[in-house]
């Protein structure tokens, strides 16, 4: 599936449409079933949603939050970009990664830069990114926000909620991002209620900006708001524009990879996300070392980003 380009459109009239959209979203089709993730059981505790009452745990999980240093980490944890020089590029987010262990040592073991984006819950966390940083890739957060399936195999423990108390998402947030080192930003677990909301997107998209981050809307469903919440709070950020295996099955997959390909030549960049799955593995060994070959350029995350916020992709440090 490919998504036209967002652009960036008035505070006053981006809020009323958002509202105006978050209205109807109780009518909206629920989130196909090849969209949902199932957890590792020992990954997805049985435990009851985030309250006022859980605030002080959640909040000793994260350090007091203080100003970015310069550069902000967006810049200081992003991986050099290649030079393109006039070739379009390619950026692969591999989401969903911490959790299914196997998969997450063969993905990270694919050749980069790619950008990965863990789960906030996910077991030894600095290990896994270091060793995924030794491969030249970059990270970011995966958080988990609420979906219209309201199951906790789906999003995780600790999603953000429309239905819990601004102080508390906040809490959750920090936390998340927290557990992520040395990480460039955020991007959304599910979502496809949480990502509806103006209220809880614009709290999502200060948090985020209060901690230098940059933020990609996976956009798991229409008319998320998330995107334009971020760009009005000065986020750097960019959607993606091509999921490669909603449909876990190789020939649907590697017709997703060449439409990440067609996309990138009409635009100069395209951003793709994929996930630790066995089919969708098997074809990215194949493929991404055919880019070079085809007149591309693998860039990180944080590089497509600068570039589709008018910012300089050279000023990413080495």
């Amino acid at each position: 599936m490919i998504l036209p380009r967002r652009h960036v459109i008035p505070r006053r009239q981006f809020i009323a449409g958002a509202i105006a959209v978050a209205a109807l979203a109780p009518a909206m089709p629920a989130t196909p079933q090849s969209m949902l993730v199932e957890l590792e059981p020992d990954q997805a505790a049985s435990v009851a949603p985030a309250t006022r009452a859980d605030l002080p745990a959640i909040q000793a999980l994260a350090p007091a939050l203080v100003p970015p240093a310069v550069p902000p980490p967006w810049r200081r944890n992003a991986v050099a970009a290649p030079p393109l020089d006039g070739r379009p590029a390619i950026t692969l987010v591999i989401d969903d990664m911490g959790v299914t262990h196997p998969y997450t040592a063969q993905a990270v073991a694919l050749p980069g830069p790619l950008t990965l984006a863990w789960f906030p819950f996910a077991r030894d966390l600095p290990g896994k990114v270091a060793a995924a940083a030794t491969r030249g890739h970059e990270a970011m957060l995966h958080m988990p926000m609420q979906s219209y399936s309201d199951s906790i195999r789906q999003t995780g423990p600790d999603p953000l909620r429309i239905d819990l108390p601004p102080e508390v998402n906040r809490a959750l947030l920090r936390a998340a991002i927290a557990a992520v080192p040395d990480s460039v930003g955020v991007n959304n677990h599910m979502g496809s209620v949480a990502t509806l909301d103006p209220l809880l997107m614009e709290l999502m998209a200060r948090e985020v900006a209060a901690h230098g981050m940059l933020f990609l809307d996976s956009v798991v469903v229409p008319h998320s708001v998330a995107l334009g919440c971020a760009e009005v709070a000065g986020v750097p950020a960019a959607a993606r524009d091509v999921f490669i295996d909603n449909v876990a099955k190789p020939a649907v997959i590697w017709g997703q990879l060449a439409a990440t390909e067609a996309f990138a030549r009409r635009h100069g960049h395209a951003i793709a996300i994929a996930h630790p799955r066995p089919h969708t593995l098997a074809a990215l060994e194949v493929w991404l070392p055919t880019l070079a070959a085809k007149g591309f350029v693998l860039w990180p995350l944080a590089a497509t980003v600068a570039w589709r916020n008018n910012l300089d992709p050279a000023r990413i440090p080495t």
